[in-house]
Formats: structure tokens, sequence, C-alpha cells
């Protein structure tokens, strides 16, 4: 089943950069001359963005569009071997309604199978397939199968779920064994969770039918929840990948025997590739309504390796991520090797088995630059063994959803060392299970020595550590920008430097990939400096990019500047449509809380963010969100209620104890504001922040050492601040401590030269 990417953008970090908890009585008096604690008030940006002349998507009439389809079977004529080769392709069986001659064996008999407390029974009545399962309403229903989903090694069968909703059940089918599973494997689900198969997060026609179908519109109306899906032929057929062919077939019959059709279009290798990419890659829909031909980027936008483990450090998929992302960021896509170079287009098969694929290209003569490899002497592993074999090494398996394992396409090389630093997969390990990740980083290092040090390594640890928070890999990040390393890994970048991002340095290194060749890293660029829009020359960098020649890079900018942004423009035109296109899932409520809460539409985001936690009350983000919104228009109770309801959910959550706290402190219970605020520092002692914070409340408590040792702890945190050594400065000062006082300044001025407050209280401390 296609299981899409929450809709994009998102911001880098905790999104309420813009949006921020209030707060009150924590002030250390005249002394400390700027807020300590965010105010709650708005500060507008005034709307007055000019954009130059850009076209904004239209989705074309479906009547008109769909009219130019032929369908499958009429390729055949002239087409019969690759129609054949396609027919039983998994593609070609992408979709389907139920058939005797494959589902029979999987309903008759009668069956029963058990997964954690539930039991689903499958039988054939009449000609019906049926599902009997815990479902609707929480009560065990017999459900039809409308279709079936997928081929091998698992077919899913969809049900009806109302309103036009098809459902994919969670009973799942094996054919090799002919065995009925739970994709869900081990977990429990159960009716109202978002993930059961009765949730959104099973909704047919939101995760799946695009990529199962050809020329799919999803056709959801917000009004009455409900949806009226089409599409230009059910499941993956010809034209799914060569766009509409009906003009081409007329063509044909009535020339035939001529050369020169003049309906043909010859696609470049990328277009090839991209065309693939659509559905082979976990990503987020700009559009919902890619044609084969067109750009990837201006219909998509692709996850990637970031600040998340969604991928490991290395690159490999740890995810649900399929394959594009993974290869988009791999030596072979950047050296021009493409999809169609190993796949045969029609079949999906490679087209050489085993180590023979691979040596078309590594050996003499292959494909340009090119290192020649000669196996059993590369891989130390004797002919016929499974380690012998290049995908097995450099294309390890994941098991996804219990039966279906994928070969990672990141083409990566196994490095146990980044297995005993940082839990990263090795393929040397996957393999000997019996062993020890110690005895397979001495055999690496006896076959390959210095060489295991390698760009790759280097790049992994980077953001292995920039994920831990570690200061130290902050300029090795920036050298990666200004390097000439692969897009996908400059984007990653981009959003594993934007805890820094404050920091002027950091700032100009992101701000030049505005300029990068590829729209992965300028869109990705944008994300990370949305953080920094209060600044004048960050935003004036962004606004040309609301016309970029790509639409995801307009959008992304859209996104970034939504405050500000002309609604009638072709990137505001374009970022409505996207946000309105996912407004299907709790995710698409959520972003659409954010796009109006920006706009200074409280009411309106509190809405949007209700509906996403009714629909999905068991994401923690949802309630977190909400929490800062109440908090800014005021509501401090609800906003309290909702931090502990995200709490419940996600109890090892730093940032939401520390908000807690800081919501706390306009009710004036500071016991309750410290004891949030210890949490979160305990939690992750890291948390420069809420150290700062803390120390703040204890002293506003009386608590002068408590504070003191507090602040020292967040300096140590984050010894960059000067924000932090400048509170206790102002601490020191009001003890009349006044060397100590005066060194914490001096601290405050090695850090930022122009601090005027803390020049003025210098002088002051110097003249008593």
């Amino acid at each position: 089943m296609k299981k899409n990417a929450p809709p994009a953008p998102t911001p880098p970090s905790s999104w309420h950069a813009g949006i921020v908890i209030g707060g009150g009585a924590l002030a250390l008096g005249a002394l400390v001359a700027w807020a300590l604690w965010p105010q709650k008030k708005f500060t507008p940006v005034p709307m007055t963005l000019s954009l130059a002349k850009a076209t904004p998507f239209t989705m074309p009439d479906e009547k008109t569009t769909f009219s130019q389809y032929a369908g499958s079977q009429s390729c055949q004529e002239c087409h019969a071997d690759q129609f054949t080769k396609w027919q039983s392709s998994h593609h070609g069986l992408a979709e389907r309604k139920p058939d005797p001659k494959l589902d029979d064996p999987a309903f008759v008999p009668e069956r029963t199978f058990t997964h954690g407390t539930q039991t689903t029974e499958t039988r054939k009545t009449g000609s019906n397939y049926e599902l009997i399962a815990l479902g609707f309403g929480d009560k065990i229903t017999p459900y039809r199968a409308e279709r079936v989903i997928g081929h091998d090694p698992l077919r899913q069968f969809l049900v009806d779920g109302g309103n036009g909703r098809l459902q994919a059940m969670e009973a799942c089918l094996d054919p090799r064994k002919n065995e009925w599973f739970n994709v869900y494997g081990n977990e429990d689900r159960k009716p109202g969770e978002w993930g059961h198969w009765t949730g959104r997060g099973m909704v047919w026609n939101q995760m799946c039918a695009t990529c199962h179908n050809t020329r799919l519109r999803k056709n959801y109306n917000a009004g009455t929840d409900s949806y009226k899906t089409t599409m230009a032929e059910m499941s993956v057929s010809c034209e799914s990948c060569h766009g509409p062919m009906k003009t081409h077939n007329e063509w044909q019959h009535a020339n035939r025997g001529i050369k020169g059709d003049p309906t043909l279009v010859k696609w470049s290798r990328d277009q090839h590739t991209e065309n693939c990419a659509g559905c082979h890659a976990r990503r987020s829909e700009i559009t919902g309504d890619f044609v084969p031909g067109e750009s990837f980027w201006d219909h998509h936008q692709l996850t990637i390796t970031d600040q998340t483990d969604t991928f490991y450090p290395d690159g490999q998929i740890r995810d649900e991520n399929y394959e594009f992302s993974s290869f988009f960021s791999s030596r072979m896509h950047n050296a021009g090797v493409r999809c169609m170079d190993c796949h045969d287009m029609h079949s999906m098969k490679t087209i050489l088995p085993g180590n023979q694929l691979c040596m078309r290209c590594h050996t003499q003569g292959g494909f340009p630059n090119a290192p020649v490899i000669m196996p059993e002497a590369h891989s130390f592993h004797q002919t016929a063994s499974t380690g012998n074999q290049c995908v097995n090494c450099h294309m390890p398996q994941t098991v996804y959803m219990q039966r279906h394992p994928r070969h990672d396409h990141g083409f990566t090389i196994p490095d146990p060392l980044l297995t005993k630093q940082f839990n990263v997969p090795n393929a040397c390990n996957k393999c000997h299970t019996d062993k020890t990740t110690d005895w397979a980083l001495e055999a690496t290092q006896n076959w390959w020595g210095d060489k295991m040090n390698r760009k790759t390594r280097t790049r992994a640890t980077l953001i292995a550590k920039a994920r831990q928070g570690d200061a130290e890999v902050r300029d090795g990040l920036v050298d990666l920008l200004g390097s000439d390393e692969i897009p996908h890994w400059k984007a990653s970048a981009t959003l594993l430097l934007d805890r820094w991002i404050d920091q002027s340095s950091v700032q100009t290194a992101v701000t030049a990939q505005l300029q990068h060749t590829h729209p992965l890293v300028r869109q990705n660029a944008i994300r990370t400096l949305e953080a920094v829009l209060q600044s004048n020359s960050i935003r004036s960098s962004i606004e040309p990019l609301l016309n970029d020649s790509v639409r995801g890079v307009r959008v992304a900018a859209a996104w970034a500047l939504r405050d500000s942004l002309d609604l009638e423009s072709a990137a505001g035109k374009d970022l409505q449509h996207m946000l309105n296109l996912n407004a299907d899932q709790p995710s698409g409520q959520m972003q659409l809380a954010q796009f109006d809460f920006a706009r200074r539409n409280a009411s309106s985001a509190i809405e949007h963010m209700e509906t996403a936690i009714r629909w999905d009350p068991n994401s923690p983000p949802f309630h977190h969100d909400l929490a800062m919104m109440f908090s800014t228009t005021g509501q401090t109770q609800l906003a309290v209620a909702k931090l502990r309801d995200a709490i419940k959910l996600a109890p090892n959550q730093a940032e939401y104890h520390h908000e807690l706290g800081l919501a706390l402190s306009e009710t004036g219970d500071m016991k309750a504001v410290i004891a949030s605020l210890q949490e979160a520092v305990r939690l992750d002692p890291s948390f420069a922040r809420a150290w700062y914070n803390l120390g703040i409340a204890k002293n506003g408590l009386g608590d002068v050492p408590g504070a003191l040792e507090a602040l020292q702890r967040g300096e140590l945190a984050n010894p960059r601040d000067p924000g932090i050594p400048y509170a206790r400065a102002t601490i020191l000062a009001q003890q009349g401590r006044k060397p100590e006082a005066i060194a914490a300044l001096d601290r405050v001025l090695s850090i930022a030269p122009g601090h005027g407050e803390a020049l003025q209280l210098r002088t002051a401390l110097m003249q008593r």
C-alpha cells in the first residue's frame, strides 16, 4: 500500500517559532532590558510583497483529460511483446477487481486467523469475497472486497468505507504461502485510531490510489468530508508511464507504415526516472495531477535525510521510504545511472541476473568513470557465496509490511564503525547474524584499512552528531554546503543546520544555497531559513523564489512567507491548492491551521487543529500545536490542558515540558513552573533554553544559587548564546557581586561585541 508522507512543507524545527507562549512575572527588573520571556502578541508584517507574472497550477478539466487516454488494451495490437510483459507485472496487477482465478485460493474454503486480540474470517459467499472483522462502530461485521491492490509478495483488499471511501484492510494475503497475516505485525490497532484499517491512515483515496492507478483524481469534498474519486484507467497502465496515447493511436491507424509520428516526444533519461519517482518515493503532493514527462519537482516534495530518524545517518532507508530518495542520494545516480539502466521498462524485472547486471558498468569499457571491480577480490567472499553478490552488500534488504523485502537503492558501503557508534545497520551483520559488530569491524579494517575512512563515513558522522545536537559538527556541515557534494546531501545539510541558524555564519552559508542549481537544495534552504525571517535580509533573499522556475520551490517560498503572501499571486494560489489537496488528512488540517494562524485568523486555525485531533487523537504534535495557539490567544488554561495531553502521549519530549513550564508561568504557580522546567532539563541536559528559563524561574523565587547553577548549565549547553551569561550577570549585579558580574558581562561581549545592554550594564558597574 502506498503511504504518502504528510503534506509539506513543514518548518525545520518546532513550528511555533512564530507562535510563542506568553510569560509574565519572571523579569529581573530594570537591569534586564530585553524580554526574558516571549510575549503573546502578534507583530503584524505588512502585506506588501509584489510578484512578477507567473502561471499558477490549474487542475485540467477531468472529462477532457480522460478523453485523451486510449486504454492499455489499445496498445496490444502494435506492442504485443511489451503488453505481455506488462500485463503480468506488478504494475499491470497493481489494482484490480476480485478475480476467481487469483482470489479463490485465499477465500475458499473459509478460514480464520487471529492477530492480537482480534480474529478475522475470510470466505466466499456467492460471487462475493468477504472479510469478517472488527470494524466500523467497533463491531464485527462482514465486509465485501471491492478491489485488490498489490500482487506479490502481498495483497491487500479494499472495502467500502462510506462517503466514497475505500479502506485497505489490515488482513493481508501472502500469495506465495497462501497465508493470511496482519499487515501491522504484532500491533493490535483498534477502531478509532488513525492507523486502524477503518481510520484515515488506511483511506485508499488518499494513501494508495494515486500510485495504484492511472491519472487519478482524488476529488475530495471538504464540506461533506467525502470523495468522488475517478481515474483514467484502473491499475498502473501503459499510459500511467507513457502518458495519454489516444492521439498516437489515431495517427498510427491513419498512417500505417509511415515513420515520423508527430505525437511522440522523446524524453530525457531524467524524465523517464522522474516518471518512476512519483510513486517510488516518500513524498508529499503539490498538485495531485502529475503527468508523465513533467518534472517531479513541480508536483512533489521529496522526503530526505534530515533531523528525524526517517533515514539512517548514512542515507539507508529506515522508515518506509521506497526507492527514489535513497537512489537520488547515491553516487550511482550522481554519476548518471538511471532506473532503466537496470530495470526492464515493462516487466520491471532487472535486465540481467545477479552480478551480471552490475558488471555491465563495473568492467573494462563499461560505464564512464565506473571503477573496474572483480567481485571475489572486492567482496572477499567465494564466487557462490551470497556475500559475493553485489546487491547483498550495497543494496541490503529491509522488510516492510511484514512480507515485503525491499532493496535499498542508496548503494551505500557497509561500515560497522557506524553501527558501533550510531547504530547504523551494516550489511555484514545483517547476513552474519551470529557475529558481533566488533567482528565485522575487524574484518572490514583488515580488508580495507584506511580506505574505510572515506567521505561517506565522514558525512554520516556529521549527520549523526548533528541529530544529537553536537555543536562541533556545525562547521563540518557548513563546509559540506560549500563542497561539490551530491544535491541530496547539501539539502540534508541545510536542514541539519537549523539548530544553529541564528548564527550569522550559518545564515550566510544556507542563504547561498538559495541559488543552488538543484530545486531540492533551494527548497530545503528556504525551510531552514524560515526560522529567521525576522531578518529583513533573509526575507528579501527568499522573496525572489516566489517566482522560481520550479513549482516546488515557489510553494516552499510561499509557505515560508505565508504571513505576508499575496494570495492572488501564482505562488499564493499554488500554495492554497496544495493545502486544500491535502485537507483530508490530520496533517493537512494541521498545516491549514498553521497557515491561518500566520494570517492572523486564530479562530479558523483552532478549528483546523481541533479537526486534526478529532481525526487523530493520539498524535502529540497536534495537541502541542493547539496549545501554542491557545497560549498565543491568551487562553492559558486551555494551553496548559493541551500541553498536558501532549505530555501524556509523549512523556519524554523535553520541549513539551519546557513549554508547559512557560505556560504555567502565566498562572503564577512558580513551583509548578520549576517542576516542569526541571523535567525538561532532566530529559535533555543539552536544552540550553530550558536551563535559562529554569534559572530565571528560580531567581524569581529567591533561589539565587539554584538560578546561577541553572544558568551556568545553560552556558555549557550553548556557549554561543549571549543571553544566558547576560542573565547571570544581572543576577550577580543585583546581589552586589560586582567582579563576578563584570566577568559574566565580558563573557557576553566576547560572544556578541555589540551587545548594547551588556555594554551599558558594564559601564554602570565600573562607575560604581
